[in-house]
Parts: structure tokens; C-alpha cells; sequence
């Protein structure tokens, strides 16, 4: 499917594409590290699947419900935790080993961003860069800088103009060449924005939720 893709695909691809492939950048993720994905069903979330499984990473994806963790599943994660469960950080755990994970990529935050933090290997980096729940991650700094946790923040991926531009083509060089596939969940006509918000705040769609003119 090289080059079969749409300028509603490349729409997509703009902003996560963007911040996804920053992401990876900014932790480093590489061959064999462990990465556990928070809001792996959301559109940006489905595109760090696909990119982390790219560069040779083992994924634990997290999403709510059967709907959605069939779709990470289906993308390639290695584990999918259903964040609907009580006992899912003790899933989680399992899935990732004893260590835990090398690096978490938390698009949530909040209360679940903070259970997953003590998922995070000693030495590892912690991404909290979500907020769709109301707030960051309230993670402890001390504890990270005792755990030798690097923590990084929404700051570490606000690009320059130089960065986003490059980025931006490697994200659609690599949708381009059918290695990244962004999951649309829903278009809506800018007359309907509302709709679109309600059902983004609804999390009840799955990828990314589009406006078009």
C-alpha cells in the first residue's frame, strides 16, 4: 500500500504524527526496551504503537473496554491491559516483568497516569505528556530523581519551527511507505464541532477525531 494514503491521513498525521515521533526522540526508545502506552486507542496513541514496534520496542498498550483494546491488539501491541479493570496496574506489571517498563508513555494523566508511574524501571523515563482527564500526571519528582527516573513533559516535545518541518516529513515519509497507518475515528464538518468535542470527551471513538471544510 506504498503511497496510498490520503490528505485526510496526512490531516491526521500533522499533529500526533508529529508529537509521536518527538516522543520517541525525547525517550529514546529503542530495540528491546519495554514501553508501556497509555491511551494506546487514541489517535495519537495507536501511532506510537506502530512506531514503537517499528524501532524494535516490546508494547504494553492500555485502553478502556473491548472496543478499544481489540484495536491495540490488532496494531501489534505485545499486551493489551484493559484500564477498565480493577486490578489492571497489577496486569499491567505482569506484562511488562519484574523490571517494568523502560520507558511510559503516559497520553492520559491523572490518577491513571500517577498508578502507572510505579511501573517505571528504575533508570527508566517517564513521559507525561497527556492531560484529556484534567491535569499532567501529579508525579512525585523526588521519588523519580531517587529511582533515577528521567520525567519529561508536555515542554519537552513544543518543537521549533526547524523540528516540527522535519519531523512532520518523517512521520509522512513513513506513512508514505505504509509503515504508519493512523486510525480515524470519526469526521466531522467544521459546522459540527461540537459534536466532534462532545465525542471526544465521550470516549467513545476509537484514533483520532477529525474536523474537515
Amino acid at each position: 500500500m506504498t503511497g496510498e494514503y490520503t490528505l485526510v491521513d496526512a490531516a491526521a498525521l500533522v499533529h500526533d504524527g508529529v508529537t509521536a515521533t518527538a516522543l520517541l526522540e525525547s525517550t529514546g526508545l529503542g530495540s528491546g526496551d519495554r514501553v508501556l502506552i497509555l491511551g494506546a486507542s487514541g489517535g495519537m496513541g495507536t501511532l506510537l504503537i506502530q512506531l514503537a514496534k517499528a524501532v524494535g520496542a516490546e508494547v504494553v498498550g492500555v485502553a478502556r473496554g473491548e472496543l478499544k483494546t481489540s484495536l491495540v491488539r490488532e496494531l501489534g501491541a505485545d499486551a493489551v491491559v484493559d484500564a477498565t479493570s480493577a486490578d489492571w496496574v497489577a496486569l499491567a506489571r505482569t506484562a511488562l516483568g519484574p523490571a517494568g517498563a523502560d520507558v511510559v508513555l503516559d497520553g492520559v494523566g491523572g490518577d491513571l497516569g500517577l498508578a502507572a508511574f510505579p511501573l517505571t524501571a528504575d533508570g527508566g523515563r517517564f513521559s507525561a505528556h497527556g492531560a484529556p482527564t484534567g491535569g499532567f500526571a501529579p508525579v512525585d519528582a523526588a521519588e523519580a530523581e531517587r529511582r533515577g527516573i528521567k520525567l519529561l513533559g508536555i515542554g519537552d516535545v513544543q518543537l521549533s519551527d526547524e523540528e516540527y518541518v522535519r519531523l512532520a516529513a518523517k512521520a509522512l515519509t513513513a506513512a508514505a511507505s505504509g509503515s504508519l497507518h493512523p486510525v480515524i475515528g470519526g469526521e466531522f464538518p467544521l459546522e459540527r464541532a461540537a459534536e466532534a468535542h462532545a465525542a471526544i470527551e465521550g470516549r467513545g471513538l476509537r484514533g483520532k477525531v477529525l474536523l474537515t471544510t
